[in-house]
């Protein structure tokens, strides 16, 4: 198994127990890895989940499993918010408030595993990435709407509203993030080859 196979994994084993400790009707997967479960997969090292239990009850919840982590609160005044720092499995992760509405029955159930996760659906993804507005985030976004195009004039409106419609037209603009986009379509569409049968052996001489 290649060294990226094993990270990716690592990280689907990690997810799903950190997923069965939280409760996995009450929270649901986030970040880079919930990016690549809605096509645009990169690289991640670490988990991010959003919790509707307070962030106390979440940490205490960890701690009797044996995982112990840091709250770091942060300034609601400056936009800031309060998180759950932690490792499982050698795996680094961040448990976060709802920071933006959360379409619980709208999250995409997965079997993966040996156990359920739920991932942020398609829209709350692309709120949850204008509202960290980092360059990753919109690269993010910006892949996301071009992999699904029925979600460009919904993306359009949300970078508006957080003021990012500038940096994220220069991404979705971007000549190699639209030649990378048509290749991953191109990839998408292309047959997959059909196993050749085998003729079963003549019993005659």
């Amino acid at each position: 198994m290649s060294a990226a196979r094993r990270r990716r994994a690592g990280l689907a084993s990690a997810a799903v127990r950190l997923a069965r400790l939280l409760g996995p009707d009450e929270c649901v997967l986030i970040g880079g890895v919930a990016v690549g479960v809605h096509g645009y997969v990169r690289a991640t090292d670490d988990l991010d989940f959003i919790s509707r239990q307070p962030l106390s009850v979440t940490r205490e919840t960890l701690r009797k499993a044996g995982i112990e982590t840091r709250l770091l609160r942060g300034d609601v005044l400056d936009g800031g918010f309060s998180c759950l720092k932690g490792e499982i499995d050698g795996i680094r992760f961040d448990v976060l408030p709802p920071l933006v509405p959360i379409a619980w029955d709208g999250a995409v159930a997965l079997d993966m595993a040996g156990g359920m996760l739920k991932v942020v659906d398609l829209d709350g993804l692309l709120q949850l990435k204008f509202r960290a507005g980092g360059p990753q985030d919109l690269l993010d976004v910006a892949r996301l709407v071009l992999l699904h195009p029925e979600t460009e004039v919904r993306a359009r409106e949300l970078a508006t509203a957080y003021g990012a419609r500038d940096r994220f037209d220069a991404w979705i603009r971007d000549p190699r993030i639209l030649a990378q986009a048509r290749e991953e379509a191109e990839r998408t569409r292309a047959p997959r080859p059909r196993p050749t049968k085998k003729r079963p052996r003549s019993t005659h001489g």
